[in-house]
């Protein structure tokens, strides 16, 4: 019999209130937040008040939630803004908590392995949010890959193509615009390098990328346009950007409007529109991280991996396929069907998946991975563990080495090369 379990959250943004709380309103059987931090007055009173949270247990710092002396949380999940995850990881790792985080983990690789060092031997549940490992589209997958059926892996081809609102909300306009704070690879697509070494059961040992910014440039700006679409951009029949086009349609990503805030009306998203970051021009912003990379990965056993993420794309999915010794696996990201090919015996198989939820039921999936750990005390269930992601993470930055310098990465030079910096820091 299922017990509620006692969870705090650290960042009460999108994903910590639109995915992890929503979770324990919908299953609140399960789980129950008692506890917030979230340095934003309106979201930490907006969360407060939705999980019925009493003031002596909301916190704007997490510093005094960790001093506050409450005994009973079991759980807890950070989701704070991607550069201020390391300190409270650490933190609840001395307070013996068990630990559900956001990916990315860190924004440097220097943080990475400080982490790994410190997670090693943590005997508490730590895990970070890579929820594609348990959607049911990839579980079925890496069955299919496991069973031997098919032979052994020989190469891999997969994508992730990003919607064109996505990529101008989030990476041009948004929180994910820098690429000296989140490169593309960590913000977006550590679930896929993550998803690649789970997939291939096995490690990577040479890499390399390329990417540019191609489009989202001043130079591509439309004569006349001005700073914020809302100042009368005379470009809003030609331009799919404009945020009338993004914002105000009754099928708009809910995601969207949780990053400005707690939005409470159409009038109160105008006004903001004409003033926030979300409301700029996309051709005249701040923004420097690519809408466009490769990248080329060569794992053990000479099996090799082609990775392509590009921000240009009417349809948001991510496609997979799979070449075998004696089969091919594919996936065409708009479906829930697997396509099966085998050689010997000659046929082809389509499976029927059933998939729902956000990121595919990944979300639901992972919460519920993380509560059955916690509450069962078995570690052994959980999958997504802490190691295999710094691995993923790992990938992340020796990418982004790669296509800053122009060279191909060894993967355990350039560990070594960082855990070197990180003992003279």
């Amino acid at each position: 019999m299922s017990r509620q379990i006692n969870l705090a959250l650290i960042g009460a943004g999108n994903r910590g209130q639109g995915i992890f709380g929503k979770y324990a309103l919908e299953m609140p059987h399960r789980a129950k937040f008692t506890a917030v931090v979230e340095p934003e007055s309106e979201k930490r009173a907006f969360f407060a008040a939705n999980h019925h949270i009493p003031a002596d247990r909301v916190f704007a710092r997490y510093e005094d939630f960790f001093n506050s002396g409450i005994k009973d949380i079991e759980g807890m999940v950070i989701a704070t803004l991607e550069d201020e995850r390391i300190q409270p990881i650490l933190k609840a790792m001395e307070k013996g908590y068990h630990i559900l985080v956001e990916k990315p983990l860190c924004t440097n690789s220097a943080e990475l392995i400080k982490l790994y060092d410190a997670t090693k031997d943590y005997a508490g549940i730590l895990i970070v949010c890579h929820q594609m490992r348990l959607t049911p589209i990839y579980r079925t997958i890496k069955r299919l890959i496991d069973s031997a059926r098919y032979g052994e892996i020989v190469c891999v081809q997969h994508s992730e193509n990003l919607s064109y609102s996505h990529m101008a909300h989030s990476f041009v306009r948004g929180f994910f615009n820098s690429s000296r704070l989140t490169p593309m690879l960590l913000a977006k697509s550590c679930h896929d390098m993550d998803l690649l070494s789970h997939l291939i059961s096995g490690k990577a040992e040479k890499i390399a990328s390329f990417g540019s910014l191609k489009y989202f440039r001043k130079e591509n700006c439309p004569e006349g346009a001005p700073k914020f679409c809302l100042e009368g951009c005379r470009h809003y029949h030609t331009c799919p950007y404009h945020v009338l086009k993004l914002y105000f349609e009754p099928d708009t990503d809910q995601a969207y409007l949780r990053q400005m805030g707690v939005i409470k009306d159409k009038d109160q998203l105008l006004e903001l529109l004409k003033k926030n970051r979300f409301g700029r021009c996309v051709f005249q912003t701040d923004n420097d991280v690519v809408d466009n990379q490769t990248v080329q990965i060569e794992f053990e056993n000479d099996i090799h991996v082609s990775f392509t993420m590009c921000g240009h794309n009417g349809t948001e999915r991510r496609m997979t396929k799979i070449s075998m010794t004696n089969g091919e696996i594919e996936y065409d990201g708009l479906s829930s069907t697997i396509k099966v090919h085998s050689f010997e015996p000659l046929f082809e198989e389509t499976i029927k998946v059933h998939t729902g939820g956000t990121h595919g039921g990944g979300d639901r999936a992972i919460m519920d991975n993380f509560i059955d750990a916690v509450e069962s005390g078995d570690k052994s269930i959980l999958l997504t563990p802490i190691k295999d992601s710094l691995e993923g993470h790992l990938m992340v930055f020796a990418a982004e080495e790669s296509r800053a310098s122009g060279t191909i990465v060894g993967l355990k030079e350039y560990e070594d090369k960082i855990r070197k910096s990180v003992v003279k820091i």
